[in-house]
């Protein structure tokens, strides 16, 4: 992107006041004294572009009162009736469009930036038909009629999807990458990439630096959250598919085996079984089917040979049942305290569990902060009392204990084996106790059929029914057993095929998971981000970076922010080799000096065709020399500027009201000169 030339238009009861200025492809300074309005310039020229959130707010309200109330002309105070600015814009491809928006306007909003396809600031082009987008209001960066949505399809940016500290995604919006292209003067010399307006966005500068770098981590990133999704989906219909179907043989007093809770890559229908409770011993379904059906039979038989039961036929049958219903109830009884022992049990393990996991973490806790310790030289981190240097065991237990204890990673090991161990048990008894409630739902269920028996054996015994109700009452409760297992066994059939459908589509899953990369930047993200700290290194030596030795500045792998390595902290911790953030030991100067390292060092990286990073290829700095700058850095500063062909910069600065300051940060530079006597606004 190249900014190509900017305007301002006041009109006034005096006549049209303002300024045009017109920008170099590569270098122009933009040179004013303090109080000129080189600030109003530069703020006004982010507004033009829509991002006078780097400035500090939204809307003309940021901007210096002489572009929206009033300004001093010739010792005289000249109210503003409207004013509106203008920039022309570049692309790569060599689209060229001038964009107009209001500061005061009567009619127009500060929202609404009109497009005009023409060069009218360079080349004189009438403004025809606009463009009309707007800004600062929701749906601005994705609706197409949205400027920054424009902005970033001009530019030819991609702008990925990014983390929230909330836990979602959001867009990394072009505000933001612009925070790492302009920098203002009251507060954007204060990080590296400051004045980052609040999307919420989760560490935000390094997001952009990683954009700025064109590294694949959003690729990587959106196909890892892609694959998650997936996954979890897979997931939740897997645990639905299962649990409906172990609701369905618990109703038909079946147990499924070999049926796994979560999805597995290596699930075959085959491998399920679903096992009927026949008597005292488990059989597979299919006998249990010929069991019942075989019962049915006997009883069918039954009925057709007896033409009419006697009263001591009768007696002799219901003494049979109760015989029956008594030992039935006896295994039933047996099977639910078995099961209440075992639900006990499991209540128990899970408690153990919890416990051994909450010992571990304070364990792990205790390890943690004495490594720390260990780091800054504490007596207590070598089992020292600092006070009185007596020897302390290395422990949490209590020291009224005699004896040999274990040590922190001693016991960190066993109570890790612990909760594995204790992990399987309760799986086990879970699965335990599923079987242990089908079975018990079939035995009730055939002591409900026992006690319809044996009433409808009463009942023949004192009406003297020549049918005996009772084996009617015991056929229709099989024929209804029946018809639910069969009735399971069809919606096991489809399940299961709905089962291994999805374990081919985890599997898919997690095949392209393993494609990934296995660390957060691939093997050529680190290869641009080392080469990326290479730049910034030199770049820092040539500016004159004093407070450190240049070899142990690197770039944080976490943060792709500058640190120090190797760099001693002060006495309250300790001599020991640490790192510290850059900041906390670096003047305030050469503090300056690393953010144009690192922002310099940002473009010069992302052109370079090993890296093909996302860089518009433009700078705006406003009075880059802070803090009484040498001169010999803000040469440096320039002509590394200057020396990059396909870089626009455009530096604002007043060189300490200097000529001699001027002509020696500038000496041997080619650059366009931007300069007024007097005031910024003035007559047009």
């Amino acid at each position: 992107m190249k900014i190509r030339a900017f305007a301002l238009h006041i009109e006034t009861r005096r006549g049209r006041f303002g300024f045009i200025e017109k920008f170099g492809p590569n270098l122009t300074i933009i040179r004013g004294n303090n109080s000129s309005g080189k600030s109003t310039f530069f703020n006004t020229l982010l507004f033009a572009l829509g991002m006078e959130e780097l400035i500090g707010g939204k809307g003309e309200g940021v901007l210096q009162y002489a572009v929206r109330e009033h300004f001093d002309y010739a010792e005289e105070r000249i109210e503003v009736a409207s004013s509106r600015v203008f920039v022309e814009l570049e692309n790569a491809k060599g689209d060229v469009i001038t964009m107009q928006r209001s500061i005061k306007d009567s009619a127009r909003h500060s929202k609404l930036m009109e497009i005009y396809s023409a060069a009218h600031l360079t080349e004189s082009e009438p403004l025809c038909e606009p463009t009309p987008t707007y800004l600062h209001d929701r749906g601005g960066a994705q609706n197409p009629r949205g400027f920054h949505n424009f902005l970033e399809q001009f530019i030819g940016l991609q702008l990925p999807r990014v983390p929230t500290a909330s836990g979602g995604e959001a867009k990394l919006y072009l505000q933001a990458v612009f925070a790492a292209l302009a920098v203002e003067q009251k507060r954007g010399w204060t990080d590296y990439i400051a004045n980052i307006p609040f999307y919420g966005i989760r560490d935000a500068r390094t997001r952009v630096a990683e954009f700025m770098l064109g590294l694949s981590v959003f690729e990587s990133s959106a196909a890892r959250n892609r694959l998650n999704d997936e996954a979890r989906k897979i997931e939740d219909v897997w645990c639905s598919l299962s649990d409906e179907l172990r609701r369905a043989a618990l109703d038909s007093g079946v147990v499924i085996q070999g049926l796994p809770k979560m999805p597995s890559e290596s699930f075959a229908a085959s491998q399920v079984q679903f096992i009927g409770n026949g008597g005292d011993a488990d059989i597979s379904l299919d006998e249990y089917i010929r069991q019942l059906r075989a019962e049915h039979e006997a009883l069918e038989e039954r009925l057709q040979s007896d033409t009419m039961l006697g009263g001591v036929e009768v007696t002799r049958r219901i003494d049979a049942t109760l015989a029956e219903l008594q030992q039935l109830s006896e295994i039933r009884d047996q099977a639910a305290a078995a099961l209440t022992l075992q639900r006990a049990s499991l209540r128990e393990y899970e408690e153990l569990l919890q416990e051994a996991r909450e010992d571990l973490e304070r364990n792990k806790t205790a390890a943690k902060l004495r490594g720390l310790g260990a780091e800054h030289g504490l007596d207590l981190a070598h089992d020292r009392c600092p006070t009185c240097h007596q020897m302390v065991a290395d422990t949490l237990l209590p020291q009224t204990d005699v004896g040999p204890q274990m040590d922190l990673q001693t016991n960190i090991a066993y109570l890790e084996s612990q909760c594995r161990t204790l992990g399987q048990q309760i799986a086990a008894l879970r699965a335990a106790n599923a079987v242990g409630e089908a079975k018990l739902k079939t035995l009730a269920e055939r002591v409900a059929a026992k006690h319809d028996e044996l009433n409808g054996l009463r009942g023949d015994a004192g009406s003297g029914s020549q049918l005996s109700k009772a084996i009617f009452r015991r056929q229709v409760q099989i024929e209804a057993l029946i018809a639910r297992i069969e009735s399971f066994v069809e919606l096991a059939t489809r399940t299961l095929q709905r089962l291994e459908l999805y374990a081919e589509q985890f599997a898919a899953n997690q095949r392209a998971r393993k494609k990934l990369p296995k660390n957060y930047y691939s093997e050529r993200d680190d290869s641009s981000i080392r080469y990326f700290e290479k730049l910034f290194r030199a770049n820092a030596q040539s500016f004159g970076y004093e407070s450190a030795p240049i070899n142990d500045i690197e770039i944080s792998r976490d943060t792709l922010m500058p640190f120090l390595a190797h760099l001693e902290l002060r006495e309250i911790l300790s001599k020991r080799v640490s790192r510290t953030d850059i900041r906390s030991d670096s003047s305030a100067s050469d503090f300056v000096r690393l953010i144009w390292s690192f922002l310099l060092g940002l473009y010069q990286a992302s052109v370079h065709k090993t890296v093909g990073g996302n860089h518009p290829g433009v700078l705006l700095f406003d009075e880059p020399g802070q803090h009484s700058m040498a001169e010999s850095s803000q040469h440096a500063l320039l002509k590394s500027l200057a020396g990059e062909s396909k870089l626009q910069s455009i530096v604002a600065a007043s060189f300490d009201e200097s000529e001699s300051v001027f002509l020696s940060a500038t000496s041997g530079i080619k650059f366009k000169l931007v300069q007024w006597d007097g005031q910024v606004i003035r007559p047009l």
